[in-house]
């Protein structure tokens, strides 16, 4: 049979007193970092769950503001190309008349130099006719 003698008694008493003295001791504050730790770990994920949307957020906005500069430059781009097409068309339009008027005035001068001609050779033709009629008869 097993019988129990004051050895058990001690041993039981110092293992008390050992778990008592380590808890107090090692697990108490060991559990009480753990708990600071992972308490701070869960500030930080909230911290940084916070930071990311703050981030996405931004990003949004970003490119919110970006896809309007987008829009608003794309309108500046083809009003100005509008601005240019009129300006090519006006200055287009601005040669053809002048160039029309240039050949309307030379056109004026052809038929006055013809006239005038036209006038000369009149007015010689008596006198060649003359010349001829002599180299014939001569």
């Amino acid at each position: 049979m097993l019988s129990i003698d004051a050895t058990v008694l001690v041993t039981f008493a110092v293992v008390w007193i050992l778990v008592l003295v380590l808890s107090r001791v090692f697990f108490k504050p060991m559990n009480r970092i753990l708990g600071e730790r992972t308490a701070g770990l869960e500030k930080a994920r909230i911290d940084t769950e916070t930071a990311l949307a703050g981030c996405e957020e931004n990003l949004r906005q970003i490119e919110e503001r970006l896809a309007k500069s987008r829009a608003a430059s794309e309108a500046l781009w083809e009003q100005a190309e509008a601005q240019a097409v009129r300006e090519k068309n006006q200055l287009l339009e601005n040669l053809q008349a002048e160039t029309r008027a240039q050949l309307d005035a030379a056109t004026r001068e052809l038929e006055r130099e013809v006239e005038h001609l036209k006038k000369e050779l009149d007015a010689r033709s008596g006198e060649l006719s003359e010349h001829v009629e002599q180299r014939i008869l001569n």
